[in-house]
């Protein structure tokens, strides 16, 4: 085995040695959920349950997990809807329409990227109070519709589409919207597909302005709500390895279903400034 082949070999090796250390927190968190609890942290531990059972889940579903996924769902997508929507609009008209003030706006997005977000916490939540949003579906999804990553990250996808193509459409007649709608739409998928993962995988996980904003049991999406049922004097681990899957499950389905389309669209986005 000549040095460049060993070179290559022990890659792969670290590759699967990082690979195993990533995948085994979810696996034994898989793996905990059916079993019980005095099992779960014997010593030796099992590996893998030897009499699995689904007490825990049963339990899961004697709380209000069935609402909080619902209100999981119904947040992530309609704050993902409302970004996609908004974030095209945005990206359109600073990637192919000139303006003079384009590139000004371009740089505030941009320098809004540094802002880190516990900065805007304080602000958010005292400006959600003013607007009356405490326990509201819209204090949960309006913050996170500004966006200003996915904008930046649409726009230098949107940069790579050939200009010829747009300028072909305006001499057959078509408009500005029908240039967004027919043309720049389609041909953006792989990045819209990008962020829109990007974003429902972002409000899924939401925890810290959840947190700040739902004081109401029914109003808790799933992160939220699986943490109250950690016991300050028992906790129930089994039961709460069994909401963990809840909550992870939804979120690796989606990214493996699209994963095609995630990598098309950051990378293809990146190769234009």
């Amino acid at each position: 085995m000549n040095k460049s082949n060993l070179i290559v070999v022990m890659l792969k090796l670290l590759l699967v040695i990082a690979a195993v250390l990533f995948l085994f927190p979810f696996y034994w968190m898989i793996s905990s959920s059916f079993k019980e609890m005095s099992i779960a942290f014997q010593i030796p531990p099992q590996f893998y349950p030897h009499h699995p059972t689904l007490n825990n889940y049963i339990k899961l579903l004697d709380t209000n997990a069935a609402k909080w996924f619902l209100n999981s769902v119904f947040v992530s997508a309609s704050t993902t809807l409302a970004v996609v929507f908004i974030t095209s609009m945005a990206a359109y008209s600073l990637a192919k329409i000139n303006f003079r003030a384009g590139k000004f706006i371009f740089s505030i997005f941009v320098g809004s990227m540094t802002i880190p977000g516990a900065a805007l916490l304080i602000p958010q939540f005292k400006i959600a109070i003013e607007l009356n949003l405490i326990n509201t579906y819209l204090g949960l999804i309006v913050p996170a519709i500004a966006a200003p990553y996915m904008i930046f990250l649409l726009r230098q996808f949107m940069k790579t589409v050939p200009q010829e193509v747009l300028e072909s459409a305006k001499m057959d007649g078509c408009s500005e919207m029908g240039i967004y709608y027919r043309i720049m739409l389609p041909l953006s998928t792989p990045g819209l597909a990008a962020i829109a993962i990007f974003t429902f995988v972002q409000s899924w996980n939401d925890y810290i302005w959840q947190l700040l904003i739902i004081k109401n049991t029914e109003m808790m999406t799933l992160p939220l709500g699986v943490a109250t049922l950690i016991d300050a004097e028992a906790v129930d681990w089994g039961l709460i390895m069994a909401g963990s899957v809840v909550t992870s499950l939804p979120v690796v389905i989606i990214f493996i279903s699209f994963q095609k389309y995630f990598v098309q669209g950051l990378t293809v986005g990146a190769v234009k400034g």
